[in-house]
């Protein structure tokens, strides 16, 4: 599966993907099982399923993932699941972001994520911005 980026060139972050690759903090692997990444494919995009089935084989303690579909079947497959709110406001209770707000914008601006207006003002409320 190793393919420069993680096919992300260009995009935000990408080059702190390949730094912490490259620094030994990420390991890339591919999923064994191939009649699981098939099945999965059927439904998921590549690197969802991929995802999925590295979740399944190794057991991981959390997987990070935020797409509604790729959420359903990870539930189904007993995977514990976390997307980018779930780890902003765990980063917000240990201090290690000053506004959440902040950073959601960044994110929206710069980087293409998408929160509905109601998700947007829940999870400000729930850190209390």
């Amino acid at each position: 599966m190793e393919r420069g980026c993680f096919g992300g060139e260009g995009r935000g972050g990408a080059e702190e993907v390949t730094r912490a690759r490259d620094d030994g903090w990420i390991q890339i692997d591919s999923p064994k099982n191939s009649d699981f990444l098939i099945l999965l494919r059927r439904e998921l995009d590549d690197g969802e399923a991929e995802a999925i089935a590295l979740a399944v084989e190794n057991s991981p303690s959390i997987l990070l993932v935020d797409e509604t579909d790729a959420r359903k079947i990870a539930r189904l497959y007993n995977v514990a699941i976390t997307g980018v709110l779930g780890i902003l406001i765990r980063a917000k209770a240990e201090k290690k972001i000053d506004s959440l707000r902040d950073v959601l914008d960044a994110l929206s601006e710069d980087g293409g994520f998408w929160a509905s207006n109601e998700l947007y003002s829940k999870v400000l409320k729930i850190v209390g911005e």
